[in-house]
């Protein structure tokens, strides 16, 4: 068979912008007892998402009973009083429902996914599991053990410590911020059923909560149910994260048998409420977010030292938080970080182009970001439970969408020169230290050295 080479097999498709999208629309509401409920219709989101977002953040955990709050999470489905042992996992599993929930900085989600004709059973016992679960002495044993072996997995994963060793380095030494989100070696030890209780007890409250449902026909739906959950407290208060002053701006967990360096690098920045939050995450996309960026165009595709480096700037709940993490080859680690830290301080500005393809991927992505109801409502009650309006969103994706590299009241160069300093960042390594250490030194960068036992401790 002839192959004409002088063009090819196909046309090359053409690429069009995409359809209008726009957050999906949240109606508000109140219940008798003071809960905020937030419905988001979404046709053709037949399996419903139920997520309540609480006032439990990990800041509310008592001193050295870190990890106390995702174990209540992990442990609240596994029994209640009317449906003890198994039987409350049963009852869920027979009509399709399952249970998932998280707990951060900001609070604490639980959440249940059902298939919308069954909702009115499954809200009947999430209910159940607000009020009446269990947290029985056999159901939180099995949950710490699950917690031992999360660290000991966290011990030999090379870019987990990476992230420790960076907060390590960012945050107040023994500070929440500072300390894995499961807890260390010393709390899960003090970890127990009582404590567990006693923290469900005082935090799992309508104080501060807010519900939102999420899927096809939520409109409509009868939330009469949510009312029979009524236990209140007190706020939670949180302290604003400050960085930490002091200390070492690099710190390095030895693994003598790591196979590469992994690399976080982290600065505390500005937040949300920030008028300058939308440029700022533009700036983080053309420096690193896309494999097109700058800290990739040079990395991985001129140097060939890692297979990707990714960058991002996360909304905490106060400020936020900028991080560059990447894995590379041991011996050009050290290389690499000074190379990324000479990029992040560089004074060239992003071009043009760099920062039409970030804003354009960043706007771009947000449909397949909420192309689910549980995404929607974990992204509602997030939003809901720090003080912005539902559809925050749409507002949020126009202030990206109008954003350019040296125009406007915040340009997306100011942002990177005014809200990254370049002083600020600190350095998280996991990898073999009798090679990385005097490689690091000799390019300015003096390493504190600690094991994995005393990053997770």
């Amino acid at each position: 068979m002839n192959i004409r080479k002088d063009r090819p097999l196909t046309d090359r498709p053409i690429v069009r912008p995409g359809s209008p999208w726009s957050f999906p629309q949240c109606i508000v509401e109140t219940l008798p007892t003071g809960l905020t409920v937030v419905r988001v219709p979404m046709p053709g989101q037949r399996i419903v998402t139920m997520e309540i977002g609480l006032q439990a953040p990990l800041d509310a955990e008592p001193a050295g009973f870190e990890g106390l709050a995702g174990l209540v999470v992990r442990t609240a489905d596994e029994s209640t009083g009317p449906h003890p042992g198994a039987t409350f996992a049963e009852a869920m599993e027979s009509i399709g429902a399952s249970y998932d929930g998280s707990a951060g900085l900001a609070g604490s989600h639980v959440g249940v996914d059902v298939p919308v004709t069954r909702f009115d059973a499954a809200a009947q016992l999430f209910v159940e599991l607000l009020t009446a679960t269990s947290l029985t002495e056999e159901d939180v044993a099995r949950q710490i053990d699950v917690a031992r072996a999360s660290l000991a997995q966290t011990s030999q994963h090379g870019s987990a410590l990476a992230g420790i060793a960076a907060a390590r380095a960012l945050w107040p030494v023994g500070s929440r911020s500072s300390l894995p989100t499961i807890g260390t070696l010393p709390s899960v030890e003090n970890l127990s059923a009582t404590a567990a209780r006693e923290f469900w007890a005082a935090h799992w409250t309508i104080c501060g909560a807010v519900l939102v449902v999420a899927g096809e026909g939520v409109e409509g739906l009868d939330l009469s149910i949510f009312e029979g959950w009524t236990a209140s407290g007190s706020p939670t208060q949180v302290a604003p994260s400050q960085p930490r002053l002091d200390g070492p701006r690099v710190i390095l967990i030895d693994r003598p048998d790591a196979v590469q360096a992994d690399v976080q690098i982290q600065q505390a920045t500005v937040g949300r409420a920030h008028p300058g939050w939308p440029a700022l995450k533009v700036a983080c996309g053309a420096l690193g977010g896309t494999f097109g960026s700058r800290l990739n165009q040079v990395l991985r595709e001129a140097k060939g030292w890692s297979y990707g480096v990714g960058m991002s700037a996360r909304p905490l709940s106060d400020s936020g938080l900028a991080t560059v993490a990447g894995s590379f080859r041991t011996e050009v680690g050290a290389d690499a970080v000074a190379e990324t830290l000479r990029i992040l301080t560089s004074n060239d500005d992003l071009r043009a182009d760099e920062v039409d393809a970030a804003r354009d991927h960043s706007v771009g992505i947000a449909p397949l970001q909420y192309d689910t109801a549980g995404a929607v409502a974990h992204q509602v009650a997030a939003l809901v439970g720090v003080g912005l309006e539902p559809n925050w969103v749409d507002n949020h994706l126009a202030a990206v969408a109008s954003t350019r590299a040296n125009t406007g009241k915040w340009s997306v160069n100011r942002a990177w020169r005014e809200l990254l300093n370049p002083d600020s960042w600190r350095v998280g390594i996991c990898g073999r230290a009798e090679e990385l250490t005097p490689a690091l030194a000799e390019r300015g960068l003096e390493a504190v050295i600690i094991s994995p036992a005393e990053a997770l401790s």
